[in-house]
């Protein structure tokens, strides 16, 4: 097989990293934090995000040097609960440092991609019923208003939600997360709340932008794992269609038509949801290969079978670069929306299987611009090894190793293969493949940042 050659990114093309509050800032307050001091033993080792990696104080050194990387985006979320940490209640000094960190991401050339919802909520909404309280949406579009005001001309990309199929998924159908709720019902009602809820919040940022005459691109960030039967199974076959459009589908269709769409409704119109995509966030991991389970009804009777032909990375997840390509060439086909890779990494411990992964799955990014799809950047996940939710701080994502004694930040050598891609605007054949077969088994859930 001849060998791929050097591929040349597109003029403009945004790269970067991408990072969330609770996992990096330290310091915080919200639903998770309390879950921590209530139920100690949820996170893996007792890790706890506290301090994080203190970015909350550190972020001007911890941004210059990715911009000396030569990355030109940075993607960060604003803590809901450190910007109103009471209802009605916006706390000046927060925002101010979340407008401090947006004009420093400016300064160095970066930009900013600011998402408003990672997550995490305030525990005076979560008390309330989190997102399935009736009032989120106007106090989302509330919060989102205030923080376009504050951050003004100078933030044009926003996320709404990160990945509202994951909260759906882990926090009410499965339970793992806070609000730790296991209810096919109640997964569903989330559903429709998150689906409001960014409705509000994507009319709010649009009207803002439009009052002051600036453009906004909104959009969520959808997590794409598409559920892929296992070979000559009809009982996998039968099973994981219906799983695998509520997980990739259901969220971007009801979107696409404006409407609560079935399960989650009966096509109720949701003012503001109909064209609220400007672009499609994409955060994506790997495919899941799955098998028919009896046991796992939480998750529609489906339970991952990863092939055993691809390389997994240390969490027991494949590594398939081809399925970044055919994930942004769907999506493209599909909704005919420009895309922005929002999130795409791998938990490698020792930075073994890093260099190759980001060479790969970079080139499938810029190969799907060739297939049709308008593809505008690629943010790796993440920057820095950070408090990664139930994994706490075992798995390992970050482009720079953070002593967790010290705190002390260490380019990891996949940091500088990125860096030549920045600067150079040239993806080189990888030397290295892009993973390795390791044993870990296959943790249950879906990955996320």
């Amino acid at each position: 097989m001849a060998l791929a050659r050097p591929l040349r990114i597109p003029k403009g093309f945004l790269l970067g990293t991408a990072s969330a509050a609770h996992q990096v800032e330290g310091g915080l307050w919200n639903d998770w934090m309390r879950m921590e001091r209530d139920e100690p033993g949820r996170v893996k080792n007792g890790d706890s995000a506290a301090v994080a990696i203190d970015h909350f104080r550190r972020y001007r050194e911890d941004l210059a040097l990715l911009a000396a990387m030569g990355h030109t985006a940075q993607r960060f979320s604003v803590e809901w609960a450190r910007v109103e940490p009471e209802p009605g209640h916006f706390d000046l000094s927060a925002l101010r440092h979340y407008v401090d960190v947006v004009a420093a991401c400016r300064e160095l050339g970066m930009e900013p991609v600011v998402t408003l919802h990672h997550f995490t909520l305030p525990v005076w909404l979560a008390d309330r019923g989190g997102v399935l309280d009736p009032e989120a949406p106007r106090l989302f579009a509330r919060y989102a208003a205030a923080c376009a005001e504050a951050f003004g001309e100078e933030v044009r990309w926003w996320v709404t939600l990160n990945e509202p199929n994951v909260l759906m998924a882990l926090g009410y159908a499965e339970g793992e997360w806070p609000p730790h709720r296991r209810s096919p019902a109640l997964a569903l009602r989330a559903a429709a709340g998150m689906l409001r809820m960014h409705a509000a919040a994507a009319t709010a940022l649009h009207q803002v932008s439009a009052t002051h005459g600036r453009p906004a691109m909104v959009s969520i960030a959808h997590h794409e794992r598409p559920f892929r039967p296992v070979p000559r199974s009809i009982a996998a076959r039968c099973v994981a269609w219906v799983p695998d459009l509520l997980f990739n589908r259901w969220f971007l269709w009801s979107c696409a038509r404006g409407r609560v769409l079935p399960p989650a409704g009966s096509g109720q119109v949701v003012p503001g949801l109909r064209g609220s995509l400007d672009y499609l966030g994409l955060n994506y991991y790997a495919d899941e290969r799955v098998r028919f389970d009896w046991r796992a009804s939480s998750r529609l009777f489906v339970s991952s079978d990863p092939d055993p032909a691809l390389p997994r990375n240390s969490l027991g997840w494949s590594i398939d670069p081809a399925g970044l390509r055919r994930a942004l060439v769907s999506l493209s086909d599909e909704f005919r929306l420009p895309l922005l890779v929002t999130e795409n990494g791998v938990a490698d411990e020792d930075d073994e299987l890093r260099s190759g992964f980001l060479l790969d799955h970079l080139r499938a990014a810029v190969e799907a611009i060739a297939d049709g799809a308008d593809v505008l950047g690629y943010l790796h996940w993440t920057g820095f090894d950070n408090f990664e939710w139930l994994e706490g701080y075992g798995a390992k994502f970050g482009l720079v190793a953070v002593d967790r004694a010290t705190l002390e930040r260490r380019p990891k050598p996949s940091a500088e293969v990125f860096a030549d891609v920045c600067r150079t605007g040239v993806i080189p054949t990888p030397r290295h493949p892009s993973g390795m077969r390791v044993g870990a088994a296959p943790r249950a859930g879906p990955p996320t940042g």
